[in-house]
This record gives C-alpha cells, structure tokens and sequence, in this order.
C-alpha cells in the first residue's frame, strides 16, 4: 500500500483546483495509487453534483420580510435644539456687550467721581455745636450743647402750608431776621396740582431751634429729619498742619536769607517756599470753609400747599386731547422706528455675520449626526 502523504483537506482543495501545480499533480498521482484517497474523491465528487442540482423552492406569496424595529429616537438630546439653543445665547451675548462697554467705560469716571466728592465732604462738612434750647423752643429736637466741638448739623423737613405764597413770604422774613440765607431755591407749579418750593437754607447754628420752631409754625410737618456729625478731630488734624506748615516756612525763609551759595541751591529754596506757601493757603481755605460750615447749619426744606379741590373747571376738549395722543403716538412710533433703525444700521453686520458662523455650524453638525444614526455608517 502506497505512503499516505496526502491530507483530508487538500482532497476538496484538490477537485476546486485551488493547489499549487506541484502539489496538484502530486495529489493527482497519489489518487491513483491509493484507494482510501480515490474514494473520498468520489464521494466529494457525488456531494458536489447533488449539491449543484439542488433547488430551492420559491417562497410563498403569502410570505413577507420580517418588520426591523427601527430605534426610537431620543428625545433628550436634538442637535437641532441645541444648535437653535447656541445661536439664541450668541445673540443675547452680544447684545448684553454691546449694552453694557458704554456703562463700563462710564463706571470708574463715576466711582472716581464720587470718591472725591465724598473726600471734599469730609473735608469740608463740618458744623459748630450749638445750646441747648430753654422756655418754648423746648420743643425743638435735642441739641445736646457741644462747647469746644465741632458739629455739623443737617435738617430736613416737609411742611404743608395752607396758604403757600404768604408761607413763602413768612419764610423768607424768618431767614433773613435770624442771619440765614437760601442757598438754593426750586419752585414746582403744575395745572391742577398743588404748588411747591424746595428750599436749601443756610441758618446760624446757634439760632437753629428758634428757627425751626418758626418754621413748624407756618403749617403741618409731614417729615423731619435732624443729623448730626462730630467732626472735631478733623478741625484739630488741620489746625496743626497749619501749624507745621508755617513753621517749615519760616525756617525755609530763614535758610535763604542767612545762606549765600549756589544758584542752583537758591532757587531750589525758592521753589520749595512756594509749594509750602501753596500748601498753607489750600489749608486756610479748607479752615475758612469749615469755620462758615461750622456756624451755619443746612436745612433741605420742602414747602408744600395744601390741596384744595376746585369745581366749575371745564376738562380738556375732546378734539384737543386726542389731538395731543395721537401727536404723542406718532413721536413714540417715529422714536421707535429710528431706534431700531440705529440699532440694525450699527449691529446688523455683526449679527449677521455670527448668525451665518452659527448656520454653518448647525448645518455641520447636523450632517455629521445624520451620517453617525445610519446602521451602515
């Protein structure tokens, strides 16, 4: 019996002429001689014809493709909403921005602003103490008696006058008897409504609760509010350096009329002299203004008249009222227009240039979502 030198698995490579030519004739050459081998041949040969002749019936009519359920879509998360979503924020951003540089640019300038304007107050604000008030003018607020201090006084009050211009006159008479003065003065008259004058008097201190007493006098007091703050420590922080000041002064003039040098030193002398001098009289002038401050307290007066209702007045013509709404629609809707014609003229590139950006990304990723939801992709 001939050596079995050939494999199970290279008889079926064998009849599918799929082996190097070598081994095909190798194999052919060994089927001949071995019978085992020539069998399973055959038998590969028989399975591959009834294999070949083999049909399939065609499936009935009746018969259809099985449904694929479909995946359901989430609903949490859309590309599309989110992208709506992304533009919407992007507009209302720029729109804050732009809305909100011009208040930005504005805010230090005000800061800095109030923050001299509260060191001048300060500095400036100061009001001499005043006696306690005996007899009738009891009945003024406490003025707690302050001999040696110095405090400023600030009063405000609301007082409703039946008759408003002999108040007014009366006031006037009150502040000019006790050595006071207006300082400002605002006079409100409007059609149908009651008049009012607000007044900033400047009175003596000393003379502070005869003068209110007089003013509560003249009608009833809808509001009064009596402040005070002890500013003696910043008489006495000046005082002294003033003091120092005019000493340093003294001692520089002394130097240039004993010293006899260079020009250079002379002159740098001098000009250390007049930035002392210049200094003493910023200094004198805050004292004057808070010696003035110190013996005349503020009063914010609101002189209101009384409202009296008055018959027989004939209201506003028809015709004439509504004259006057529609000339006020039409420069309300002329406003309104110009506004957002401003508005589009200025932004409109910049927003349609971000919204174009943002179209571009919508429509990207919208593709690129589609193509990762198909099966195939």
């Amino acid at each position: 019996m001939p050596e079995h030198l050939v494999q199970a698995e290279e008889l079926q490579a064998y009849l599918d002429r799929e082996l190097a030519l070598a081994r095909q004739e190798e194999v052919e050459r060994h089927a001949v001689e071995c019978q085992e081998c020539s069998a399973m041949i055959a038998d590969l040969k028989r399975v591959s014809a009834t294999l070949q002749q083999w049909q399939v019936d065609p499936a009935p009519a009746t018969l259809r493709p099985p449904v694929i359920p479909t995946a359901e879509k989430k609903a949490g998360f859309r590309w599309g909403r989110l992208a709506l979503g992304l533009s919407g924020a992007a507009v209302v951003f720029l729109l804050l921005v732009a809305i909100s540089i011009p208040n930005l640019l504005r805010s230090p300038m005000a800061s800095k602003q109030a923050s001299d304007y509260a060191r001048q107050r300060a500095a400036m604000g100061t009001d001499q103490g005043m006696p306690e008030p005996a007899g009738e003018e009891a009945k003024a607020p406490s003025l707690p008696a302050t001999t040696g201090r110095f405090i400023t006084y600030q009063v405000t009050m609301t007082v409703e006058v039946k008759e408003f211009d002999s108040a007014k006159d009366r006031l006037r008479q009150i502040v000019d008897a006790e050595g006071g003065y207006t300082a400002q003065a605002n006079f409100v008259e409007t059609p149908d409504q009651p008049r009012r004058a607000n007044l900033v008097l400047r009175v003596p201190t000393a003379r502070l609760a005869t003068i209110l007493n007089q003013v509560r006098a003249l009608g009833r007091v809808k509001e009064e509010h009596l402040s005070s703050e002890e500013v003696t420590e910043q008489v006495v922080d000046l005082e002294a350096r003033l003091h120092n000041a005019r000493a340093t002064e003294q001692r520089l003039i002394a130097v240039l009329n004993t010293r006899a040098g260079r020009v250079t030193d002379i002159l740098e002398v001098e000009r250390e002299i007049a930035r002392t001098r210049q200094e003493i009289e910023r200094m004198e002038a805050q004292r004057q203004n808070l010696l003035r401050r110190v013996e005349l307290a503020t009063v914010t007066l609101t002189l209101a008249e009384e409202l009296k209702a008055q018959l027989g007045r004939a209201p506003f013509a028809t015709v004439a009222r509504l004259r006057n709404a529609f000339i006020d629609g039409y420069s309300n809707f002329v406003d309104s227009v110009l506004g957002l014609t401003v508005f589009l003229v200025s932004y409109g590139p910049t927003l349609l240039l971000w919204g174009a950006l943002i179209w571009l990304a919508w429509l990207g990723g919208r593709r690129l979502f589609r193509r990762m939801a198909k099966p195939g992709a």
